[in-house]
């Protein structure tokens, strides 16, 4: 007995969203670059603009995190799009970029702090 295949279907909405955020990060983290400043912002409950920012090595990695972050976004997208079976290959690019994307993240804060002790 053979299972009929149906491809994923992923609402207009979330494909909006994902692209958008995907350009965001991608913009957001090339103009940081670009200045040498890539400012993360930190959640503060009182309010307080409260953040940190990157230089140099500790921002590019921070910009492999975007770019982690945009390819695992944009693997939904693209599954939405491609109407073969092998939504499988999408979810373990997204899970394998997810990973990376993480330890670029942490990565990243530990040189900041090692550039922070430094000075």
């Amino acid at each position: 007995m053979s299972k009929s295949f149906s491809p994923n279907r992923i609402p207009a909405r979330e494909r909006v969203i994902n692209t958008l955020f995907s350009v965001f990060l991608l913009s957001y983290g090339s103009y940081g670059i670009w200045f040498n400043d890539l400012y993360i912002p930190i959640p503060s409950k009182h309010g307080h603009n409260t953040g940190i920012h990157l230089h140099d090595l500790s921002a590019w990695v921070m910009y492999g995190a975007f770019i982690s972050a945009s390819l695992v976004m944009l693997a939904v997208v693209f599954d939405h799009y491609d109407k073969r079976d092998n939504e499988i290959n999408y979810k373990r690019i997204a899970d394998l970029f997810r990973v990376i994307g993480w330890n670029f993240f942490s990565l990243s804060l530990m040189i900041a702090f090692i550039q922070f002790l430094q000075r």
